[in-house]
């Protein structure tokens, strides 16, 4: 494979979020890989990762055909052949391998250039994708797995895996639930969280609040499509479906699960052919 981009780590995510929010998006870009065959298209992830989920979201929408392949997160033998990144999202569209959820979306929408624009830039646009990247996903793991059967349960993902073995599934449910259990909890200390669930909670009522204005989308010039926030934001909480804290989320939240299910509809509509 030809690897003709890395994330730059030196980079603050910030950074990247602003660059690819800044960026003139088009119809052409957004469409521009919707003819290709899935095969030509690859996305390397885990299944219940936030980040890799903000890129499901952005291909699905864009009508990507694409193969996604689920790594094992304890060997990642799925990603042996890349030598010095091993993290997740990956992905190879049309031969080009990107690394990084922001990166990918970049690479994603601008490959070519047109001059209908499908999502101007804006100053809401950058807060929603920043506040999901930056504010919502990162409290994901620590509230999924902040105990160990919690953290066993959200790993039961792998039973749905058909590449992998039955003996790789459990030694992943049970060695990678223990593993993130204590990588929660690390992320917990790192940002001073004393209770993940109203961390979780205080981040969310700034999402309901915003929807409850009455507009559609996030950005609150658009009134007939998403805009890149909303399918960040969505793309972040799609990854928890059928676990206990989304059916938390959307009991609590009103406007949020009315929103969430108006993006599910209008994401399903627009998805084409994904292995």
């Amino acid at each position: 494979i030809n690897t003709t981009r890395k994330t730059k780590m030196m980079f603050a995510r910030s950074s990247k979020v602003s660059s690819l929010v800044n960026r003139t998006v088009t119809t052409n870009n957004l469409r521009l890989l919707s003819t290709v065959d899935a095969k030509e298209n690859t996305l390397y992830q885990y299944a219940i990762c936030p980040f890799c989920n903000i890129v499901k979201a952005t291909l699905d929408y864009s009508q990507t055909p694409y193969n996604a392949i689920e790594v094992n997160p304890l060997n990642k033998k799925e990603l042996k052949w890349s030598k010095d990144y091993k993290k997740v999202p990956v992905a190879s569209l049309k031969g080009e391998v990107i690394y990084g959820s922001a990166e990918i979306v970049e690479g994603l929408l601008t490959k070519h250039n047109n001059d209908k624009e499908l999502w101007p830039p804006s100053e809401e646009t950058q807060k929603w994708t920043q506040y999901a990247m930056d504010d919502l996903a990162p409290l994901l793991y620590p509230n999924l797995c902040n105990t160990l059967p919690n953290s066993y349960k959200a790993f039961g993902y792998v039973h749905g895996v058909d590449t992998f073995s039955t003996v790789e599934k459990y030694s992943i449910q049970s060695i990678g639930s223990i593993a993130m259990y204590f990588a929660a909890s690390k992320i917990k200390k790192k940002r001073g969280i004393d209770d993940v669930e109203e961390a979780l909670s205080e981040a969310l009522v700034k999402l309901e609040e915003k929807l409850k204005g009455g507009s559609p989308f996030l950005n609150s010039a658009s009134t007939t499509e998403p805009d890149l926030g909303d399918l960040f934001v969505f793309g972040v909480l799609r990854g928890l479906e059928g676990l206990p804290v989304h059916d938390k989320v959307m009991t609590e939240f009103e406007s949020i699960s009315n929103w969430y299910q108006s993006m599910d509809t209008i994401v399903k509509k627009e998805k084409v052919g994904t292995a």
